[in-house]
């Protein structure tokens, strides 16, 4: 999402994949939306959820980057003043039951805020994506969850081209089929 609030249109696609340029690595936001699946659970809405010593206890929102966010930190949830930290990559995108994986789960999922500043998902009547009519409101009009990460300078996406790969989980603990994008930086000159 745009630092306005709107939502971007792909630059093009590499393999199926949407490429979503940016300028800055910073000053936008990540958007997620979700629905029920098959099992018509209801999507669940926790983007923190850990345990130093269990790699099982993972949030709702599971989001993966293949390059390392700002200093690429892999302290968990290093998100507030005065020592914000950036998130580590996980490459290739895999969601194995290791603490490696459940730590960036955690430490990027919690950069994910309701309209609060929680830690959280949002519902419908809480959007953050403004759309052309104005209002605020879901991307897609079938989704029941949005999840909205604010990209700060701190961890910024590095130049060139970073892979996001997402799943969401249900209450009845049943996961999606992952979704990915690319957010493509240009490189220094």
């Amino acid at each position: 999402m745009n630092a306005d609030g709107t939502v971007p249109t792909p630059s093009g696609f590499a393999g199926g994949v949407p490429i979503y340029s940016r300028p800055l690595g910073f000053n936008f936001s990540l958007v997620v939306e979700g629905r029920p699946g098959g099992s018509r659970k209801r999507v669940g809405l926790d983007t923190y959820a850990y345990e130093a010593d269990d790699p099982t206890v993972r949030p709702d929102l599971q989001v993966l980057v293949s390059r390392a966010l700002g200093n690429g930190s892999t302290a968990v949830c290093d998100n507030r003043l005065p020592d914000i930290g950036g998130v580590p990559a996980v490459t290739p995108p895999d969601f194995s039951p290791t603490q490696a994986v459940a730590d960036a789960l955690s430490d990027l999922g919690c950069r994910f805020v309701d309209g609060s500043g929680t830690s959280s998902g949002r519902d419908r009547g809480e959007a953050c994506t403004l759309l052309p009519d104005g209002d605020f409101k879901f991307v897609n009009a079938n989704s029941t969850a949005q999840f909205c990460a604010p990209v700060a300078h701190a961890f910024a996406f590095p130049p060139g081209d970073t892979l996001v790969t997402v799943q969401l989980r249900d209450m009845g603990g049943n996961f999606s089929l992952p979704a990915q994008m690319i957010v493509r930086v240009p490189l220094s000159e």
